[in-house]
């Protein structure tokens, strides 16, 4: 069994992300979810921190992509805001791939404007994973890409693309035609605009309203050769999608503990028949639940990370990754729901975030 000791720098790093979480994204989550966006000011902050660069120091960026380092990053600054940290760690997603997936050419093209001081604040990022008739697993990827003559041929959907309207960067995960499991993956850079390629923005989201998102169509959209990152069914575009599983694992259970958390202190600090609610058995069992199910989703992560880390082979990564981000966000969805049933009718009105955690975690699905 692996130690999942973080190391003396990643508690540093931790508990950066945990003070930016509650004193910035907390605060912040509310008037963002009214706004519809993250604010401008918000991300030049985490921008100076560097949690959202990590991308070679050759190319101005912060240094190696550890994947237990952002578990860890990313559950803390869903602790804030679910919402909030998914919009921030989905922009990084598209830089990753280059990173991951892509050629150095690619990379010296793609990767500068993420990490120059003067862009990497507004410079935003989309990665097209799951489809409209699938999750984010490799098996459920059927958009297909295939090979005429000087192009490269894009057929199918992607939804729920945070960032996807506006992004400077667009990647999306496809498919060789004919192909099947992980052999044939690919990552290609998406245009803004092509003939052929139809965009829908997702309005009237019942939760993660703070991470802007669309859905994509392409139908025989041609892009060009140079779009592909790398090679076809690289090992890179399989780590790619294993570091977004990890990555939604982290906020799954940063907005589970933000819930468990805030549903305690209103346990203790409510009293009925002379005694806090807490005390009772029918009100203590829901917190012990939810804190136990919450100590194995964060497990699952912490052991497929330490995976991504090590290098493991790419069928046991993905897998070891799509179990824990799929747990974390049955956990999640069932955790946040307690923590309102916990506060009764307090936790359904808006003056208390509990509601809005809740519709966050089941709009991750």
């Amino acid at each position: 069994m692996p130690s999942f000791a973080p190391t003396e720098e990643q508690e540093e790093i931790r508990r950066l992300a945990y003070s930016l979480a509650s004193e910035q994204l907390r605060p912040q989550g509310r008037a963002a979810e009214k706004s519809g966006d993250i604010p401008p000011s918000l991300l030049q902050t985490i921008a100076q921190t560097g949690l959202t660069t990590p991308f070679p120091e050759a190319y101005g960026g912060s240094g190696n992509l550890e994947a237990v380092t952002y578990a860890l990053i990313a559950e803390e600054l869903a602790f804030g805001d679910g919402a909030l940290a998914l919009n921030m760690l989905s922009s990084m997603m598209a830089p990753v791939t280059v990173v991951l997936a892509g050629s150095q050419q690619q990379q010296e093209m793609y990767l500068p404007p993420f990490c120059a001081e003067k862009t990497a604040a507004t410079r935003r990022g989309s990665f097209a994973f799951a489809e409209r008739t699938g999750g984010y697993t490799l098996a459920e990827i059927s958009a297909t890409v295939r090979k005429e003559g000087e192009k490269w041929i894009l057929n199918g959907t992607k939804r729920d693309v945070i960032h996807g309207g506006n992004a400077d960067l667009r990647v999306g995960l496809f498919r060789l035609e004919g192909s099947s499991g992980g052999e044939g993956l690919c990552a290609v850079v998406l245009p803004a605009q092509a003939e052929g390629m139809s965009m829908s923005s997702d309005t009237q989201k019942l939760g993660l309203i703070a991470a802007p998102s669309v859905g994509y169509r392409f139908e025989n959209v041609a892009i060009p050769t140079d779009a592909m990152l790398g090679e076809p069914g690289s090992a890179g575009v399989r780590r790619a999608a294993a570091f977004y599983n990890i990555l939604r694992a982290g906020v799954a259970c940063g907005m589970a503990r933000a819930g468990l958390d805030y549903a305690s202190n209103y346990a203790r600090e409510r009293y009925a028949f002379g005694r806090p609610i807490v005390s009772y058995q029918g009100i203590a069992f829901i917190l012990a639940e939810m804190a136990m199910k919450l100590d194995a989703a964060r497990l699952l992560l912490w052991y497929a990370a330490t995976l991504w880390d090590n290098g493991a082979a790419d069928e046991e990564l993905s897998k070891a990754a799509e179990a824990a981000q799929y747990q974390a966000l049955k956990m999640s969805k069932s955790t946040t729901l307690d923590a309102i049933q916990v506060m009764g009718g307090a936790g359904f009105i808006q003056d208390h975030p509990v509601e809005m955690w809740a519709r966050n975690a089941a709009a991750m699905e």
